[in-house]
C-alpha cells in the first residue's frame, strides 16, 4: 500500500505532465489550463487510496491520448 505522501507526489508529477502537453492543445494553453486544473479540482475530495489510484491511471491514459493526437492529424 503507497503513502499518502507518494500518492501526492504522482498526482503532482501527472499534472504537471499534462499541463506541459497542454501547450500544443488546438483551442488554445489558457483553455486546456483551465478544464485540466477543473477536472483536477473534481477530485480533489478522494480519499481513499484506490479511488487516487485508478484517478492517476486515468490520467495517464489521458497523457497517452494526447501523444497520440498529433500522430492521428498529421495522417
Amino acid at each position: 500500500m503507497a503513502e499518502p505522501s507518494v500518492l501526492r507526489h504522482q498526482v503532482i508529477n501527472i499534472y504537471k505532465e499534462l499541463l506541459y502537453l497542454g501547450r500544443e492543445y488546438p483551442l488554445g494553453y489558457p483553455y486546456f489550463r483551465e478544464r485540466l486544473r477543473g477536472a483536477f479540482i473534481s477530485q480533489s475530495t478522494l480519499q481513499d487510496q484506490e479511488d487516487i489510484r485508478r484517478s492517476i491511471e486515468k490520467a495517464r491514459h489521458v497523457k497517452k491520448g494526447t501523444l497520440l493526437l498529433p500522430l492521428i492529424w498529421t495522417e
